[in-house]
């Protein structure tokens, strides 16, 4: 009979035992339950008539370990492995779900917890959801008041808005396949803003095709803003995770995804308040400063002068009819020198006044609506209530508007409203 060394006997256990069992699911009791310092768990597994030693290293402490704790029952993935320094052998655990879990919710957080680590769930990878959308993708079942609630929500909000239905399954087989391609279709058309998918509500089962790879792929690689509509408000899919915003409800999407055109509508109305008061105050302002420049001390000094250089020339002229006997040459020679000196210092305040004037008109030309009409601009107004139409989308065909040019008016019928 062959005599063993201890490290031979334990290498043939280990090698058989690993072998074995390269994979297992253990259930059990926990106890001993003591982290470590260094980041590693040991804990034991025991039923009533047996225990096993087992650890979750640190690198592994990214799966669900929150309910780990003394008198836990869970169930275990993992690897046999021996310690042979210590003969004993112990499970090196991959994966712990608490026992009455099912089978479903077990590929749920794998399925979650691989694609976690893959980054897909990421926030940078979220993409911002447009400000305003005016055509929207829905994937969903085109049949049952889920869809009827969704277009009813659309239209209340934005009359205007253009949905495409790209009719899908939702449960059942092949619907995974269907969501992914219909994500994909919709993509390739390349004309909507944004994208919802989503479905009512119902049991783990039928919403299961939302929690397939290839949906969560699908909705990770669309390059349009994606809002996930799964269920009710407690109903959590892998869909949710990954798309760019989670919508309680696929109501609750649209909501989420069209603003309400009346109180745009309002906001826009304020603005248009507000810039038309800045206006007039702005030309009150230039109006103002245009009177000050009226009565400055520059323009007063400039008629201040003249007046006194009239008085001069009028004394000047009296003591020449006085005395104009006498020295008519040096006299004649003084006015000449004090004409030029009067006509000189007037011409140049009178420029500098002159050239104030004309940068004040510069400036209120600059903001005077009036000239931007001129450069063959015009004003469309909205009849009866003359609302300034600033886009094509407030109108309708037949509708009634007047034109304002530079020069006169002229009243329209609208034929069309197409967008540039």
């Amino acid at each position: 009979m062959k005599v063993y060394k201890v490290s031979e006997i334990t290498a043939e256990i280990k090698g058989f035992l690993e072998n074995e069992f390269p994979e297992i699911w253990i259930e059990g009791e926990i106890t001993d339950y003591r982290p470590s310092s260094s980041g590693h768990l040991y804990f034991s597994l025991k039923d009533e008539f047996a225990l096993i030693s087992c650890i979750i290293w640190k690198e592994n402490r990214t799966l669900s370990t929150v309910g780990l704790k003394n008198g836990a029952k869970v169930r275990m993935f993992g690897n046999l492995r021996v310690y042979a320094k210590g003969g004993r052998y112990n499970l090196q655990v991959e994966r712990v779900y608490p026992i009455g879990i099912g089978e479903l919710q077990i590929k749920f957080e794998e399925l979650k917890q691989k694609l976690d680590r893959e980054g897909l769930f990421d926030m940078s990878h979220k993409k911002p959801l447009p400000k305003w959308v005016n055509q929207i993708g829905i994937v969903t079942a085109i049949k049952g008041a889920v869809i009827q609630d969704m277009i009813k929500v659309a239209r209340r909000r934005y009359p205007g808005i253009r949905i495409i239905v790209r009719p899908s399954k939702v449960q059942g087989e092949g619907a995974a396949q269907d969501i992914a391609q219909g994500i994909q279709e919709l993509n390739e058309q390349g004309k909507m803003d944004l994208l919802i998918v989503g479905r009512g509500g119902g049991s783990i089962e039928d919403l299961w095709a939302f929690n397939e790879e290839v949906v969560v792929r699908a909705i990770y690689d669309s390059k349009i803003p994606v809002i996930s509509a799964v269920g009710h408000e407690i109903d959590w899919t892998i869909a949710d995770f990954v798309a760019d915003m989670r919508a309680p409800t696929p109501s609750a999407a649209v909501e989420i995804a069209i603003p309400d055109s009346e109180e745009i509508f309002e906001k826009l109305s304020i603005l248009e308040y507000r810039i038309e008061y800045n206006l007039r105050k702005k030309l009150e302002n230039a109006w103002d400063k245009i009177k000050s420049i009226e009565k400055s001390y520059g323009l007063r000094q400039v008629f201040d002068l003249i007046h006194t250089h009239w008085q001069t020339l009028d004394e000047f002229g009296y003591r020449i009819g006085k005395s104009f006997a006498h020295s008519l040459k040096q006299k004649e020679t003084e006015i000449e020198l004090i004409t030029q000196r009067f006509f000189g210092t007037a011409r140049y305040f009178i420029e500098r006044g002159l050239q104030k004037i004309n940068i004040v008109d510069a400036k209120m030309q600059g903001i005077n609506p009036r000239a931007t009409l001129k450069r063959g601009y015009s004003v469309c107004y909205k009849l009866p209530e003359r609302k300034i139409i600033k886009t094509s989308k407030a109108l309708s065909p037949q509708e009634k508007i007047e034109i304002e040019f530079y020069e006169g008016k002229t009243k329209c019928e609208v034929l069309n409203a197409n967008e540039i």
